[in-house]
């Protein structure tokens, strides 16, 4: 008399699979589906004489491929295998999701103003012109390090780092409303605009949650650069 019946190992692998239909957290289900894989395999060594093995492999195999989408699944989740500048830069991106960032992430350019470095590109002129007032803009920044100089008709101001330049004419797909200058020491990085966009009509998710970051940033400088003094009496 055997105290297990090696029968219920299809059984448990068939009820796995089951309950992994139900779970919509791929992670989850991802999981499932390798447990009730493996319990499969199992059965297919231990009970036929001879084993299976045709079935064991392509088990192997399934289990494979679920772990290649599982390890997939997690780079979209977390920051693993990003730099320490890279994750700085995430945290400035609020609305995406790791793997959103990746992926703009690989068409960023990250530039210094005229300070050498082995890593980065390096700017040649003592001062570098982002955007020009009334101009199109085929860019969109982020100030990284360092403050810009901002110009909109007579009035001029300091932009810190921590903030997107070109981002209206990026959402509006128009003309550049302010004149930016990087002066030597800034360190920013850089999209190509067009680019952005085509990956934002791939993902539309991406797109939408870019758009929605941009809006924020822009919300957030007009909150900034108000003061009460200026209003008018009503």
């Amino acid at each position: 008399m055997t105290f297990f019946d090696p029968e219920w190992l299809v059984r448990i692998a068939t009820a796995m699979l089951l309950i992994a239909y139900f779970i919509r957290d791929e992670l989850k289900l991802r999981l499932m589906i390798i447990a009730a894989t493996l319990v499969f395999n199992l059965y297919y060594w231990l009970v036929p004489d001879p084993p299976l093995w045709e079935s064991v492999i392509g088990g192997f195999l399934m289990v494979g491929v679920n772990l290649y989408v599982l390890f997939q699944v997690l780079l979209d989740r977390t920051t693993f295998r990003m730099s320490d500048e890279e994750k700085r830069l995430f945290a400035a991106f609020e609305t995406l999701s790791p793997g959103q960032f990746r992926r703009i992430l690989k068409t960023a350019e990250w530039r210094r103003v005229e300070e050498t470095t082995k890593l980065r590109e390096v700017e040649s002129a003592q001062e570098h012109v982002l955007t020009r007032q009334g101009e199109p803009s085929a860019k969109l920044y982020f100030i990284f390090e360092g403050a810009i100089r901002v110009a909109k008709g007579e009035h001029s101001f300091r932009l810190p780092h921590g903030n997107f330049v070109g981002e209206v004419a990026f959402v509006l797909e128009g003309d550049a409303t302010a004149t930016t200058t990087a002066p030597a020491g800034t360190y920013y990085v850089e999209w190509d605009a067009q680019a952005l966009r085509r990956l934002g009509e791939k993902y539309p998710a991406l797109g939408n949650a870019l758009n929605a970051l941009l809006t924020r940033d822009l919300a957030g400088k007009l909150r900034e650069s108000y003061r009460p003094d200026d209003a008018l009496p009503i």
